[in-house]
């Protein structure tokens, strides 16, 4: 029989790789083999952030808490954990007083959570946008106060909608925001895809082990993309980023030259992931062949014969060493031109060629047929 330590760590390792539905599902069926572990739905909490369901990433950090106050040899870090995980989730609902209880409780217990600064600072001033009146205390913030002897945790059910009124969540569009990221031997770099962002609706903070981005998104709405913690630790004050027409990239400096990422976020239990390169030593990369390649060499020599290009082929690289380095609308102009012309014209224009299709245009002295079976 399965074990729920077994389903945990298969949870954690599918949310390792990003797989976030099937982290979801594992953690699950975890709290159903045993419901009594904390640290089980502080993950999945974490789990439901990342798919955007913030009710109900409130709800397991309330039921973690829960659990916590059932056992007072906890560690204080994990209770100091449900009480960020709750006033994040909080934040998202955008219930700012109850998130202020549970952003206070974490501070003092545990003032060095990595991202807490940021989030207080980040509620605060959502708070200081509210009308100054009396803030009517709702269940949730009844729940958030309660002593420990009022809570019963059931594992089959946690707090019911009707039981945990929450406001609205933020835009949903906010949450189907695209990330990417890739690594070289200095830096990790992320692109965060939202297009038309100001710099000044862009917020980001780095730490050892953890990275922050909130953006105002041009909707109104609010973005942000919280990753505590990274798989392993960057420098701060190397780490930069920058604001683009279509995307946000950020570079987190890599404390240990030459270290291969095999995770963005959390464990990374990749074998052979950790293991850096000397300084001087070729890399050694995955194969199965029984006579490794030097790919390093044959990089070289692929360099040199592109040195060596000329005529049609040095043309090609030339597009495509454009077509790499342009963004999105540019891109979709050089194919739509292309395609539609018949490959007589390669416009980089989008205001262009996005109005109409593009006509075929053969060279001077020649003319343009249709084929025919």
């Amino acid at each position: 029989m399965t074990t729920a330590q077994d389903l945990f760590a298969q949870g954690s390792h599918a949310f390792t790789e990003e797989d976030y539905e099937e982290a979801l599902s594992f953690y699950s069926q975890a709290i159903e083999v045993n419901g009594t572990h904390a640290e089980v739905f502080l993950k999945r909490s974490a789990t439901y952030q990342k798919l955007g369901k913030d009710k109900e990433a409130y709800e397991d950090a309330v039921f973690a808490l829960g659990l916590i106050k059932e056992k007072p040899s906890s560690d204080v870090t994990v209770e100091a954990k449900a009480q960020l995980r709750k006033g994040v989730a909080a934040f998202h609902l955008q219930d700012y007083q109850t998130a202020k209880v549970a952003l206070e409780a974490c501070k003092t217990l545990s003032p060095e959570q990595r991202t807490l600064a940021s989030w207080i600072r980040k509620n605060e001033q959502e708070l200081a946008k509210l009308p100054k009146t009396a803030v009517a205390v709702t269940p949730a913030t009844v729940a958030a106060a309660a002593p420990a002897a009022d809570v019963t945790p059931v594992v089959s059910a946690v707090a019911s909608p009707a039981s945990t009124p929450v406001p609205a969540p933020l835009t949903p569009a906010a949450h189907r925001v695209r990330h990417e990221w890739y690594q070289n031997d200095s830096f990790v770099t992320i692109s965060v895809f939202i297009k038309n962002v100001k710099k000044d609706a862009v917020e980001i903070i780095f730490t050892d082990k953890a990275l922050s981005v909130s953006v105002k998104m041009p909707t109104g709405s609010d973005y942000s993309l919280e990753l505590d913690p990274l798989s392993h630790k960057v420098i701060p004050s190397e780490s930069k980023y920058e604001v683009l027409s279509t995307k946000i990239e950020i570079q987190l400096k890599k404390e240990v030259f030459a270290i291969k990422w095999g995770a963005l976020e959390g464990d990374d239990v990749n074998a052979g992931s950790m293991a850096a390169v000397p300084a001087g030593a070729a890399p050694a990369y995955p194969t199965s062949s029984k006579k490794p390649k030097n790919w390093d060499a044959l990089a070289k020599e692929a360099a040199n014969d592109e040195d060596k290009a000329d005529g049609d082929k040095a043309l090609n690289q030339l597009f495509s060493q454009i077509y790499k380095d342009a963004d999105d609308d540019t891109r979709r102009a050089m194919m739509k031109s292309f395609t539609e012309s018949n490959g007589t014209c390669l416009s980089t224009n989008w205001d262009e060629v996005g109005k109409g299709t593009v006509e075929t245009r053969p060279p001077e002295g020649m003319v343009a047929k249709k084929y025919s079976s």
